[in-house]
């Protein structure tokens, strides 16, 4: 399906990025993966096929000349993946901003920003290039005690229905928000409210697979969707409707 095509994944090495990056590069991607994981490489290349298909940076993209040194020799890119980003608890009280809505902007939209400038000349160069941003149930319902992520996550949403016009019909640009998934990144708020408190909500009455949003992130990179553009598409089990 990917074959012959480069792809980036950022939080590559992260609880969706492994099944992620797995998955494409059995389907024959070749894979730049970022993370700011110093063991990322170690971890991505237990997890999958053919190492020689992956190219690992250990990098929190903070501005342009970082992604530049990245992708700087790359003129044509086939797709985009926006999984990176922290996930920090804020009580809008006095140093919020600087201890948590700045670095929290920075890890999940800043960065992304900054990437698709970098990238874009070469995703445009690339026929039926895609794009997907990773949101959050977070951005759907808001989550109280974590404003600024979810105040970030709402943000790709809007970036990615501003460059679905804007790219269209050279670039798909898509979104994708996870809800309750059996990753890392829950762990502090199930432990606080209760398993049973939090699959309560959901109507599938269970947490989510890493690999069942992986599934639909490679499902938006490949060519059964290349008429869907702009849309979020939440992988949450029905909460939202709950």
């Amino acid at each position: 399906m990917f074959d012959g095509k480069t792809i980036i994944v950022t939080g590559a090495s992260g609880g969706i990025g492994v099944p992620l990056v797995n998955r494409l590069i059995d389907l024959g991607a070749r894979v730049i993966a970022i993370d700011v994981n110093p063991r990322g490489a170690g971890i991505l290349e237990a997890a999958i096929s053919d190492a020689s298909r992956l190219v690992y940076h250990c990098s929190g993209l903070e501005d342009e000349a970082a992604c530049r040194a990245i992708l700087g020799k790359e003129d044509h890119l086939y797709g985009l993946v926006h999984l990176a980003g922290i996930f920090v608890p804020d009580d809008m009280a006095s140093g919020d901003v600087e201890a948590v809505y700045d670095p929290v902007m920075a890890a999940n939209i800043r960065n992304v920003y900054a990437l698709y400038a970098t990238a874009r000349q070469a995703l445009l160069n690339e026929s039926g290039a895609r794009v997907v941003l990773v949101s959050s149930l977070a951005f759907r319902r808001g989550a109280p005690g974590h404003t600024a992520y979810s105040a970030a996550k709402g943000a790709l949403v809007g970036m990615a229905r501003s460059l679905a016009r804007k790219e269209a019909p050279h670039v798909l640009v898509n979104v994708v928000a996870p809800g309750f998934i059996d990753t890392t990144m829950p762990q502090q708020i199930i432990a606080n409210r209760g398993i049973d408190n939090v699959v309560g909500e959901v109507p599938m009455k269970r947490l989510g697979t890493a690999d069942e949003v992986a599934s639909v992130i490679q499902f938006l990179l490949g060519p059964d969707s290349a008429y869907i553009t702009g849309q979020v598409i939440n992988v949450d089990g029905g909460i939202v409707c709950n």
